[in-house]
């Protein structure tokens, strides 16, 4: 129905609420009720027309005037049995005729109105009906809602309230029904009333301000459709509701409570004041995922408040479904610059850095349409580039436009992939086709089109006016700004170009025809970099010019590879290696490692690179003399000068980085006699530098200079110790950095014999001490620095075999503690358990430290421990847990594969099963059975240790029954009826008889947009009830009509034998005897480490 159906007379209604009903409205009597609703069953029933026939003398307007009310009874009900049938367009085309009947019935002096009652009864018997509905069935219903709603508001538009007031009674009277069914679809009628109110509202608003602007009236007050009185009980209503035990009433008073106005304040039970979005907000972290989705769907996000919560839920939930809805509603609802900057750059990151495909494809699917869509309508192209003339010939919407809202200085990789994926929006809109592989023919012809002058309004650079430096050097800073910007523009359409013609035939001819168009030849753009580097790198180095060599290096990176001349690579390397030489230049240590790689990768064979190594050694040696007062052209030295403090500190960094990206590369493996007789002098200088930075950059050097030349080396790893002892966090994170790569390359023996060789006379000894210092150096780190160690300790866990179940403890302690939560750490331990976690070994120690993290935990409170413990069980169970695959193995081999494995899911249980006997009242234990329950794979475990595992579970749920908590017994039978379920599982597959009898919850199925029937209170009294088990005693009695179940019940039947106290006591003393014989081994296994 259009917009235009709500419009009326603009008179507004003397009453202002509906507190005290009038009492001419009143309901009529029970015995009146029953033979209307005879009659109306027998209208509603009829049999509708195969094709809707508006000029039925039933459905035309003119035959409506001047006829009795049992005829518009009769009407009313062959509208409403149509608009069941055919739904929304039987809806549309009969609004009008629903309309007039129904104001035609209130103009008619009857004492009871039957067309109202009609439809009145006629709403009750479909809220009441108890049936399970079919999908369209639901969606004629819903449709129905609509329509009477729709029908009440237009006729309380033009004075007739019956119909409007006989649906507030019915709310009121059926609101608190026992049935859940009865209240969903009472909050949906509310939902409807709201909407239609607030529309009519909106137009009436819309109305009055053209009243105003175009003519000389006064426009009219507003009218309320929905009285102030009845709106407040409503959503006090509402708000209750959202507590309700069905997740469908929950979820259709999120739908209902979202109309109102999100700042409306509203006083909870407790007295606090809390708002309609804050009450929307809970409701995201509802137990049930159809509440948690209608929520995330309708929270009110208007202002930046409302879009950083909503950023901080998606960095931090799980709930992928959830956080895919709020996603999209920022993609999509959020105007551009209702984003501060900082938000902008936040969330393309994020998008980015998800591990979620779906999540990851709202960037280029609803982020980059909605902002550039938005960037298109306010500019044609950036202020930053020199403005377009009148008659431009700039395409709309050229990619680059949205430079005028995100700064590549500011994040310059989160706009280099918004930019990318703009690029591939716009060649999909100029080419007619949506993929994510472009047109390379249709972008080239389009970028053609576009005149030079236009080119540079927009950025485009071309071969034809290609420049580094301009004439006009006075505004260096500006220029050099705008000359970022279009190599940034540049690099990203030829990223693009190059990305989407691999693989094809034709992937050389593209690559060529993007570099002619895009970039001079290799020759000319050197040439201008060196003129670049003279002209603006003399001055203390920026990250504006940083940005812009890196991306100039990058670009003619791509020339010199696929530009098939063989002297592009020598005048380009010549060229890189003038300006590393040249000591009035100042560059950045990241810059002087990149053209330092690029020199080496310039390189064809052996020969060459060991010319290169040598003369990096030599000319880093020439840098630190420069301006020496040692200096000697003749015969110079450069231990004197270090001797006589004489180096500038920026001289040490820039040779120290010189070598040190030298020592990186991956294909220098030896070093030359030049890299060890300098490596002899300047580790020491650097490393009793005063300079913070320079010391970093020594204990760097040390371990890749170890890794090339241990022999030469060996004693400078000696001092790595007394700098990791410092309390500077930067030194001992790189330290501890320095250690890990010498390890990976050399082994944990070798290392431990050569720095504490001369301490301890054994290896046993020395290997001790070493891993204390891992250890002990772990726990004093924070922040960024703490990050950085936590990957190097991961990377040499993976990489050699390592009986250290102490350093995972510790780093579970420190990864999953909450004040680290706002750091990457959980992300690099879920890629090390993918990547390294493979072998029963390295499973084996991981399940070690985590029972040992476990019993650090259980000496303290749950408040003191400030871990997340739920979380950490959960990635754990998901790294242990081996599942079974299908090979074409005989039965035999693998039984025998099984009797040699070792099922960790099996050892990891019965260790905590051990805790939760030994202490069930702790706090843990419910987190940990509880993420158990979810992540621990027992699938691959075989038939006989699950039904062993099965059987200790009963005996100890006894125990923990009578000595836990009640959310600690639920946690624990979770995992119990899991075991039983994986157990029904094996005996399925191999056909067997299943022993098991699973407890059939009984669930009530929920979808946001449907309400589904289920069981009326009236058959509650007929239900039989249930036959219980003898081990289902002490279960609650359900609630016969929404009951929530929260845990399943044990169902396992077992024959019960009468045993004596003697032989009780025989089988628990033998149990905890077995308990301490594992805890025995398991702190011998923990406290040793072996290689």
């Amino acid at each position: 129905m259009s917009s235009a159906d709500h419009l009326g007379n603009l008179f507004s209604d003397e009453e202002d609420s509906f507190d005290d009903p009038v009492p001419g409205l009143k309901p009529p009597e029970e015995e009146d009720n029953e033979s209307l609703e005879d009659d109306s069953d027998e209208v509603i029933t009829q049999q509708p027309l195969r094709d809707l026939d508006l000029a039925e003398e039933d459905f035309n307007l003119l035959t409506i005037e001047n006829v009795p009310l049992n005829v518009l009874k009769l009407r009313i009900g062959r509208v409403i049995a149509e608009v069941l049938y055919r739904g929304e367009p039987a809806a549309m085309a009969l609004f009008d005729v629903a309309n007039k009947i129904v104001f035609q019935s209130t103009m008619m002096d009857a004492k009871r109105n039957a067309v109202i009652e009609t439809i009145i009864c006629g709403l009750t018997r479909m809220i009441f009906d108890n049936r399970e509905r079919a999908e369209r069935v639901d969606q004629a219903e819903n449709v129905l809602m609509l329509f009477v709603a729709k029908l009440s508001i237009k006729n309380k538009s033009i004075k007739c309230s019956d119909l409007f007031f006989q649906l507030i009674l019915l709310i009121d009277r059926l609101f608190l029904h026992v049935d859940s069914n009865v209240r969903s679809r009472v909050n949906l009628l509310i939902a409807y009333l709201v909407e239609e109110a607030n529309r009519y509202s909106e137009i009436m608003r819309e109305h009055g301000d053209n009243v105003f602007l175009f003519t000389d009236e006064n426009p009219t007050e507003e009218e309320e459709m929905i009285p102030n009185g009845v709106r407040k009980r409503w959503v006090m209503k509402l708000a209750k509701s959202l507590l309700d035990k069905s997740p469908q009433v929950r979820c259709k008073a999120v739908v209902a409570l979202s109309l109102w106005d999100h700042d409306i304040v509203i006083k909870s039970t407790n007295g606090e004041e809390l708002t309609v979005n804050d009450l929307i907000w809970k409701s995201v972290h509802d137990v049930d995922e159809s509440v948690r989705i209608s929520a995330a769907r309708r929270v009110h996000i208007v202002d930046e408040k409302e879009i950083n919560k909503c950023i901080d839920y998606v960095e931090r939930s799980k709930d992928t479904r959830v956080r895919q809805e709020i996603i999209n509603r920022l993609a999509s609802d959020v105007h551009l610059f209702s984003y501060s900057d900082e938000q902008r750059y936040r969330l393309v990151n994020l998008l980015n850095d998800s591990d979620n495909a779906r999540v990851q494809d709202v960037i280029h699917q609803r982020l980059v349409e909605s902002w550039m869509k938005v960037a298109g309508e306010e500019i044609i192209s950036p202020s930053v580039f020199p403005p377009s003339q009148p008659n431009h010939e700039i395409p709309n919407e050229f990619p680059s436009i949205i430079l005028q809202y995100l700064d590549p200085f500011v994040d310059p990789d989160a706009v280099y992939i918004f930019l990318k994926f703009a690029i591939i929006r716009f060649t999909n809109k100029v080419s007619g086709k949506a993929s994510d592989h472009i047109d390379v023919e249709e972008f080239m012809k389009a970028c053609l089109k576009i005149p030079s002058e236009d080119s540079e309004c927009i950025g485009l650079m071309r071969r034809t006016t290609f420049r580094l430096v301009s004439e006009d050097t006075e505004n260096s800073i500006e220029e050099l700004n705008i000359t970022f910007l279009r190599i940034f523009v540049t690099r990203c359409c030829l990223d693009v170009v190059f990305d989407s013609v691999k693989g094809r035939l034709d992937a050389e001819h593209l690559r060529n025809r993007a570099l002619m168009f895009f970039l001079p030849d290799v020759t000319t753009f050197v040439e201008e970099l060196r003129h670049l580097c003279f002209t603006h790198f003399k001055e203390d180095a920026d990250d504006r010019r940083e940005l812009l060599l890196y991306n100039i290096i990058h670009l003619i990176n791509k020339s010199v590879k696929y530009g098939n001349v063989s002297d592009d690579r020598i005048t380009y390397k010549n060229v890189l290696m003038e300006l590393l030489a040249s000591p009035t230049l100042q560059f950045s240590n990241p810059s002087v490692s990149t053209m330092v790689t690029t020199c080496i990768d310039l390189c064809k064979n052996g020969e060459e690179t060991e010319d290169i190594c040598n003369w990096f050694c030599e000319t880093a040696s020439q840098l630190m003399m420069y301006e020496s007062e040692q200096f000697d052209r003749e015969n110079p030295k450069l231990e004197t000068a270090m001797e006589n403090d004489t180096v500038l500190d920026r001289m040490y960094l820039r040779g120290a980085t010189m070598l040190l990206a030298t020592c990186k590369h991956e294909e220098i493996e030896t070093p030359t006699s030049s890299m060890t007789s300098l490596f002899k002098s300047i580790i020491p200088a650097l490393l009793g530098n005063e300079n913070k930075g320079i010391q970093k950059i020594g204990l760097e050097l040390i371990g890749y200079a170890t890794s090339i030349d241990f022999v030469n080396c060996e004693p400078y790893i000696k001092l790595t110790q007394l700098l990791i002892h410092r309390d500077d966090e930067v030194l001992k994170s790189t330290g501890l950095h320095t250690l890990a790569r010498v390890i990976k390359r050399h082994g944990f023996p070798k290392t431990a014999q050569a720095i504490f060789q001369e301490q301890h006379q054994s290896e046993e000894e020395c290997q001790n001490e070493l891993a204390k210092l891992f250890e002990t150096s772990l726990v004093t780190l924070r922040g960024m620095v703490l990050v950085q160690t936590v990957q190097d300790y991961l990377s040499m866990l993976s990489y050699g075999r390592f009986a250290w179940p102490k350093l995972h403890c510790a780093l579970l302690l420190i990864i999953f503690q909450n004040r680290n939560s706002d750091l990457p750490l959980v992300k690099i331990f879920k890629s090390y358990c993918k990547k390294a976690i493979r072998s029963d070994f390295t499973r084996m120690n991981l399940m070690l430290g985590f029972v040992r993290s476990i019993d650090i935990i259980s000496k303290s409170s749950e408040h003191d421990a400030n871990l997340n413990i739920m979380e950490m069980t959960e990635q754990v169970c998901e790294a242990i847990s081996c599942v079974p695959t299908i090979g074409d193995e005989n039965d035999e081999l693998l039984k025998q594969n099984e009797k040699k494995e070792k099922h960790l899911e099996v050892e990891l249980a019965n260790k905590m099963v051990s805790r939760a006997v030994a202490f069930p009242s702790a706090w843990f234990i419910r987190h940990v059975f509880t993420a158990m329950s979810t992540s621990l794979r027992l699938e691959g475990v075989p038939m006989d240790k699950l039904d062993d595992l099965h059987n200790r579970l009963v005996d100890s749920y006894t125990e923990v029954r009578f000595n836990s908590g009640k959310t600690t017994q639920i946690a624990f039978k979770r995992f119990l009826t899991q075991c039983e379920k994986v157990i029904s599982l094996h005996e399925s597959m191999k056909a067997l008889k299943s022993g098991i009898a699973l407890k059939k919850v009984k669930t009530e199925p929920i979808d946001g947009s449907s309400v589904v029937g289920s069981s009326s209170s009236s058959s509650v009294g007929k239900r039989k009830k249930e036959k219980k088990h003898a081990w289902d005693e002490d279960e609650l009695k359900e609630d016969p009509d929404d009951s929530f179940e929260y845990f399943p019940k044990s169902t396992r039947t077992r024959k019960r034998q009468i045993t004596s106290n003697e032989t009780v006591l025989f089988k628990k003393t033998k149990m905890l005897s077995d308990e301490e014989g594992e805890e025995k081994e398991a702190i011998h296994i923990d406290d040793s480490f072996e290689l």
